[in-house]
């Protein structure tokens, strides 16, 4: 008696159109995937049939995801499915992959790739800031060169890889920045894709990738895309990219969904139309908003499932009025896990996270944790730990400096000696003043335990108190318990850091524990699900923003909405802030503001509010 083929009764549980994307063998092929149509079942299917039934090695394939999150789920599924050939398969974000890549290779593009520091948004602004005041394109704080041009120079390399050319009025702050950023064998989060694609050429007969699956196609800039079609090109590979138009929500920071709609004829088009998570009146607003949409490739959902779903409208809603919501659930149908507020703003929601607190109900805020990473501590005691691995970044010694009680006089003498010496300023200074504490970083580096040393000195240093219940010892030892064991090192600790995202917050769900309602902005909210969603803001001058009302640009609104109505599995509330607000203004007369009822709230309810 043969053994039954798991692939097969795994195949035969797809729906055809699920089946038909699976098992495509076009070279090139896009496949429209409706919110709730199992697109993450079709990825993880798609990998094992490459393997099983067209006899391809797990390390010929690549499998890009939008979140380190998505990818932990994608793997997690792999292994169920496959068993241990999932580890072979590379898998991650755009970014992390090219930090993989860059830390392998890094040399041929005159990098020390052991030492890489990669700086985030904070580190760049303060650093660009720096090199402007030493060029004299800032002085005493203001600009001399227009702030707007450099932020659209920097903009569009990070999002299409082209530098501003010579005549741009950025163009020498550009270079002497990207110079000083090499001195420093630092990458901005922005350069990681940038020297990507320099690297890319390269080095590309040594990666071997016949197969490149990615995940929420609508969200990639320019550059992502010039990525992807540079391998698929260049290895040769297969190209199979799954998203979908209507959630594209990320232009702000360069995604171009237009990319998409200029070279669909060169794929081979499928379309993932059923809906499975949501009940028929929630896919039923979410269908009525968005054809109001004109720039997207058309997918019409269907909802499954037979029940038709709870959809209201609430007027009134303020941050007491939504407290009362939660607050009168039916707990026989919904658990506070069960639950999600989300908000087009932060500043919604940290109303909303106030009327918890007074009245002590749990809640998780995503996205809180990353207000810390803002902090002066947290930045100060992470450049210690960037130094533990890159002692050639001058920026992140210049960001310690004071705590090592060096003065301004010290400090341009250990600047002035180590360009004398060719070393580094901590290197310098560490010879200069034999600070002996300092003299065990390389064997740190890579010490399972240096975490919990570099804490202790950094405690000496910063102050910081060795307590769970500190901010920064809560942060690292959220890390320390998902990472596996070896890999618990300072450098392993900065890479995961260096492509934080805002869903690594979520912890792993507990179907045993009383869970605690989720509070998350719409943007923190993509690719998750809840049964009960409630929509906070929906108001003109919110959803959609005061910016799009005015500019006219209210598709990416929209499908921000879309986005948000589509987390929900079992009810959903639209819940409208009061439409009329009287506050006294800083000279001390009343004023009245008018904040009418959204226009999504009319068209996702059919004309019917």
């Amino acid at each position: 008696m043969e053994t039954p083929n798991p692939g097969c009764a795994a195949r035969a549980a797809l729906d055809p159109d699920q089946l038909a994307a699976v098992t495509t063998d076009a070279p090139r092929a896009l496949v429209l995937a409706g919110a709730g149509s199992g697109k993450t079942r079709v990825l993880t299917e798609r990998i094992a049939y490459l393997i099983e039934e067209c006899h391809a090695s797990p390390s010929e394939i690549v499998a890009v995801t939008f979140t380190r999150k998505a990818a932990g789920e994608m793997r997690e599924r792999l292994l169920k499915r496959i068993g241990n050939k999932a580890y072979g398969v590379t898998m991650g974000t755009m970014h992390a992959l090219a930090l993989v890549q860059l830390r392998r290779f890094g040399e041929l593009l005159g990098l020390r790739p052991d030492n890489i520091t990669v700086y985030s948004e904070w580190d760049e602004d303060f650093l660009l800031r720096q090199v402007a005041t030493e060029m004299g394109a800032m002085k005493g704080g203001k600009w001399k060169v227009p702030k707007k041009e450099v932020d659209a120079a920097f903009g569009a390399y990070y999002s299409t890889g082209l530098e501003p050319c010579e005549f741009d009025k950025p163009f020498d702050l550009f270079r002497a920045f990207m110079s000083r950023c090499r001195e420093n064998n630092a990458l901005t989060y922005g350069g990681l894709l940038t020297g990507f694609t320099m690297l890319l050429p390269k080095v590309m007969q040594y990666l071997g990738w016949r197969h490149v699956l990615v995940d929420e196609v609508q969200d990639l800039d320019r550059l992502q895309w010039r990525i992807l079609e540079a391998m698929a090109a260049g290895m040769p590979a297969t190209l199979f990219a799954v998203g979908d138009t209507s959630q594209a929500i990320y232009a702000w920071r360069g995604a171009a969904p237009e990319y998409l709609l200029e070279n669909a004829d060169t794929f081979q088009v499928l379309r993932l139309e059923r809906n499975y998570r949501s009940g028929a009146s929630i896919v039923r607003a979410a269908n009525q908003l968005i054809e109001h949409n004109r720039m997207r490739l058309p997918v019409t959902m269907q909802a499954c499932r037979e029940d038709e779903a709870i959809v209201v409208v609430e007027p009134g809603m303020d941050s007491k009025g939504i407290l009362r919501l939660i607050q009168s659930m039916n707990p026989e149908a919904y658990l506070p896990r069960e639950t999600a507020v989300l908000a087009r703003k932060h500043k919604l929601l940290q109303r909303v996270a106030e009327e918890l607190d007074a009245l002590g109900v749990p809640y998780l805020y995503i996205g809180q944790k990353a207000a810390l990473t803002n902090t002066e501590e947290f930045r100060r005691f992470h450049a210690f730990l960037k130094l533990l691995v890159n002692p050639f970044d001058n920026f992140a010694f210049l960001l310690i400096k004071d705590k090592l009680e060096l003065s301004d006089r010290d400090y341009a003498a250990v600047r002035a000696m180590a360009i004398q010496h060719d070393r580094s300023h901590f290197q310098e200074w560490q010879k200069t003043f034999g600070a002996e504490e300092w003299t065990f970083f390389d064997a740190w580096k890579e010490d399972d335990e240096a975490l919990g040393a570099a804490l202790m000195l950094g405690s000496r240093l910063w102050g910081i108190p060795v307590t769970n219940e500190s901010p920064i010892v809560e942060f690292l030892h959220g890390w320390h318990q998902t990472a596996a064991q070896g890999q618990r090192t300072v450098s392993a600790y900065l890479e995961w850091l260096s492509t934080y995202d805002v869903q690594d917050e979520i912890p792993a769900a507990d179907p045993d524990g009383p869970g605690v309602v989720t509070l998350a902005t719409i943007h923190g909210s993509k690719g998750l699900e809840w049964p009960y969603v409630i929509l906070a803001g929906c108001n003109e001058g919110i959803l959609p923003s005061d910016r799009a009302v005015r500019s006219g640009d209210i598709e990416e609104e929209r499908r921000l909405a879309y986005v948000a109505i589509t987390r929900a599995r079992d009810a959903l509330t639209l819940a409208v802030r009061p439409e009329r607000s009287e506050k006294i203004g800083r000279d001390g007369k009343e004023r009245v503001y008018e904040s009418p009822v959204s226009r999504f709230v009319d068209e996702a309810m059919g004309g019917e509010v």
